[in-house]
């Protein structure tokens, strides 16, 4: 009898192991999957510009870590405002295609201002690899408004919205509105295009 429950520990602690490696290779499998889709988009955000290599990092709390490295297979401690945000981006991209692909569901993605800390010509970027992406996204910008210096007049920059192939709403307050009062503030959407 000692030796039938002797086999019955034996399996179930075969079993827990074989469970236990299961996990850690999904897991594995997962963030090398995320790391590889990530990797496409930093590289189609930063075109004609360094971009690095994504590497996410498995932590002993089974956490990621998301990190930049050079080529050299040196880290990337401080990147650039522009870079670090078409990091964690990618990232998100990656996660959202992965998610549509294996759950065949689909969310929208929601960004808040996501280019304020590019210039003019990594923002037409994200414009353009937004656009390729097969789903909805809201994107609240002022980027596509001309500020007059001067008069602080605000304009739509139709040079660009002439661009873009999506649909773009203006959102803006209903003026005159008291500065120190918030229920006298309203806003109004426009379709633009």
């Amino acid at each position: 009898m000692t030796q039938v429950y002797q086999r019955v520990h034996i399996a179930f602690e075969r079993i827990t192991k074989a469970f236990a490696n299961a996990k850690e290779q999904n897991i594995n499998n997962f963030l090398q999957m995320l790391e590889t889709e990530s990797n496409k988009y930093l590289q189609k955000l930063n075109k004609n510009d360094f971009y690095g290599i994504i590497r996410i990092r498995k932590t002993f709390n089974y956490s990621a870590r998301i990190e930049l490295y050079s080529d050299n297979g040196t880290r990337i401690e401080n990147p650039n405002g522009a870079l670090k945000t078409t990091m964690y981006m990618s990232v998100l991209f990656a996660i959202s295609r992965i998610t549509t692909l294996k759950r065949e569901q689909d969310y929208p993605l929601i960004f808040d201002a996501p280019t304020s800390s590019f210039g003019g010509f990594k923002e037409d970027t994200f414009y353009n690899v937004i656009d390729t992406i097969d789903k909805q996204c809201v994107i609240v910008t002022k980027d596509l408004l001309n500020i007059d210096k001067a008069t602080g007049q605000k304009a739509l920059d139709f040079d660009t919205i002439n661009n873009l192939s999506c649909s773009v709403y203006r959102i803006e307050k209903v003026e005159p509105f008291n500065d120190k009062d918030l229920s006298t503030i309203q806003t109004v959407i426009k379709q633009v295009r």
